[in-house]
């Protein structure tokens, strides 16, 4: 059996592939244009709870021409962290649903039934309120059912026992002929937000800020498709740089990275309506994707990567848990977290950060320095102003791993080649049967959150079997 072989068997018993709908398409909810009164339910639960429990005289329905409209208001007490897990047998033929947060006048929706069947793990985005409206409409001869199975509380997931490890400064061996970072957005804010960092005078004519940014050694390039109006909601597929299209999207990427060979990437994009950080954690070869807005509406070749199964997982490399932590302390007012459980939307999000992470990986196998790779989403309601302030501060997290990243990351048995033997090293010591030493475990922090988790595991699996 070859390593390659065998690294597939194994990573078969941690490998969960499930996707589901992050950037869908633009609406708006009914609620914020009617007067409607709704009652607040009070709810409270352990982990989870079914809507099979609620009674039915608490839902609320208006009827409108020739669909009903249907409202739940319901009232958690305090702020948790939450996912709705979707109803595909009871959701309407044509009809949307929306999962609104009041506190904020923000929103994750519209599903529609394309949306909802394509897509195995029927889970939403993650709200973080203590109150939430469900709003859902239905052709008005169809059974008036609620679209939902359950809400479910989120916590961090935990794979393997984690280890922590002591923190040693990394010795820099930075290339300083190669210190171009990557930045690229879609639809408002995420566009605003690293605009300051295009060399285009059209783009940016306040002048370029990356040239040897903050005085870090490193020059900070973003591209990205411009939008009229600037501000707008409903965004179609833009114009110039990485347009909201399948295949301009990966003809431009391939000839800027092509250009800049960066040694980092970070793809931003539009994520909810609401005023949210969610940094993407694995990223999936996919067939299904949606549509985008001109022929050819799916990507070509689809999947895209040809040379790993469909579905095959790639993972960021973004110090996630560093940038939630900073975030949150800036005091922004943004609700920033790692969405470890699904994909990045199956649509041009979760396209662009493939291609990213496939960048990172490819190089990774030719040993030229691109140290980290992932894809942030930023909520919709977030002003230009601030959304700027969290892809700088991202940036900075980013350099920081930059700086200190060695020359061969995950070689914990120092014999100068990534190997299944490296892999097994750090998967036996997860399982307890050894013990690794702090260099080792500074070795095997592939994705440096100083802690050995089965994350670790899934960077180095990734890089072996790009070799």
């Amino acid at each position: 059996m070859t390593s390659k072989q065998f690294l597939s068997f194994f990573f078969f018993f941690f490998l969960i592939k499930s996707v589901t709908s992050q950037e869908i398409p633009f609406g708006s909810p009914k609620y914020f244009s009617s007067n409607i009164n709704l009652n607040l339910v009070p709810m409270s639960f352990e982990n989870e709870y079914t809507f099979s429990d609620l009674d039915q005289d608490k839902i609320t329905s208006i009827s409108n021409g020739k669909n009903l409209i249907q409202y739940i208001y319901l009232d958690f007490d305090q702020v948790i962290s939450i996912q709705f897990k979707l109803d595909p047998d009871n959701f309407p033929s044509d009809g949307e649903l929306y999962f609104i947060d009041p506190s904020i006048r923000g929103w994750i929706g519209p599903y529609r039934t394309n949306l909802v069947t394509q897509h195995p793990t029927k889970l939403t985005g993650q709200i973080n309120s203590s109150k939430v409206i469900i709003e859902w409409s239905s052709p008005i001869d169809e059974p008036a059912v609620i679209p939902v199975r359950s809400i479910i509380k989120v916590t961090e997931p935990n794979f393997l026992k984690s280890t922590e490890i002591t923190q040693i400064p990394y010795r820099p061996q930075i290339d300083r002929d190669r210190t171009v970072i990557l930045l690229t957005g879609y639809w408002p804010p995420s566009n605003e937000a690293i605009r300051p960092f295009s060399r285009s005078l059209l783009l940016n004519p306040e002048g370029w800020i990356g040239e040897n940014w903050e005085g870090r050694g490193y020059n900070v390039v973003s591209y990205f498709p411009i939008f009229n109006p600037p501000d707008c909601s409903d965004c179609g597929q833009g114009s110039g740089d990485l347009e909201v299209d399948y295949q301009d999207t990966s003809n431009d990427f391939w000839n800027i990275v092509d250009t800049l060979s960066p040694v980092a990437i970070v793809t931003f994009s539009r994520g909810y309506i609401d005023y949210s950080c969610e940094l993407e954690w694995k990223y999936f070869n996919l067939t299904t994707w949606s549509n985008d807005f001109t022929p050819p509406y799916l990507p070509t070749p689809n999947p895209p990567e040809s040379d790993v199964p469909t579905n095959y997982i790639r993972y960021s490399s973004l110090p996630m848990d560093t940038i939630v932590a900073v975030i949150d302390s800036a005091d922004l007012g943004l609700t920033a977290y790692i969405d470890y459980t699904d994909g990045a939307g199956g649509y041009l999000s979760e396209f662009k950060g493939y291609h990213g992470v496939w960048y990172k990986a490819e190089m990774d196998s030719l040993d030229i320095p691109c140290y980290l790779a992932g894809h942030v989403h930023v909520g919709g309601l977030i002003d230009w102003e601030t959304a700027h302030e969290a892809a700088k501060i991202t940036l900075r997290e980013v350099i920081k791993i930059a700086d200190y990243y060695r020359k061969l990351p995950g070689d914990v048995n120092n014999d100068g080649v990534l190997s299944i033997m490296d892999l097994l090293v750090i998967v036996f010591h997860l399982l307890g049967t050894n013990e690794m030493t702090e260099e080792q475990l500074q070795i095997a922090d592939l994705n440096f959150d100083q802690v050995i988790t089965i994350e670790d595991v899934l960077l180095l699996a990734d890089i072996i079997m790009s070799i």
